[in-house]
């Protein structure tokens, strides 16, 4: 099975400076053009269902992918972004310094993220986050039984937790565009990876 692993374009929290995660904002009019450039790269590939993260960014992005693909699409609630920031999702960066001021001099939200292990106050367990992304992978494989090429739209956290938990890639995720691509073949359990676009890989993971 070839799949698609694709995150979502430039969203509104993009551009007004506002904490993401579990904040659903919609794709602005500059992420929309972006997903029409990039989806000549796959509109020919044969993809036969595309499955997509609940939030507006990932889902947009993959109604405009597919609209000249014309697949079958279904939302999948578990491949929903990590919720890293927690009481400050959706809040201006700047505006969320002096709300939360007492909260940022905490040693314990000193350094937050994925590859810290920690998200801040209201946030989620990252060991929670990649058994749900994990199951989530492999539950969309068993539902795609029988075809030979899906899609996969999705957020970065996402990526993250894919390249270090499904495809034991020890190096972190250091950069990654709108719309970034990996394409991996998938066969009797074992990953593939055919190609990445969009994705810069930094350090090793500690």
């Amino acid at each position: 099975m070839r799949i698609y692993l694709i995150r979502h374009s430039e969203s509104v929290d993009d551009i007004e400076n506002c904490y993401g995660g579990i904040a659903d904002f919609d794709l602005t009019e500059n992420g929309k053009n972006k997903v029409r450039e990039h989806r000549k790269q796959i509109e020919n590939c044969g993809i036969e269902k595309i499955y997509t993260s609940p939030y507006k960014r990932a889902y947009q992005t993959a109604e405009i992918l597919n609209e000249n693909i014309k697949a079958d699409m279904k939302v999948i609630e578990e491949i929903r972004e990590l919720n890293s920031y927690g009481v400050l999702s959706g809040v201006n960066r700047e505006v969320a310094k002096n709300i939360f001021s007492h909260v940022f001099q905490k040693e314990e939200y000193k350094n937050i993220g994925y590859y810290f292990g920690k998200t801040f106050l209201g946030g989620e367990d990252i060991g929670e986050f990649d058994h749900r992304v994990k199951k989530a992978i492999y539950s969309i494989i068993e539902d795609a039984k029988g075809l030979n090429t899906i899609a996969i739209v999705t957020h970065g956290g996402v990526h993250r937790s894919v390249f270090k938990n499904i495809l034991d890639i020890n190096r972190k995720i250091e950069e990654i565009d709108d719309v970034a691509i990996t394409i991996l073949d998938y066969d009797n359990g074992e990953f593939n990876i055919i190609e990445t676009r969009g994705i810069k890989l930094g350090e090793n993971i500690i």
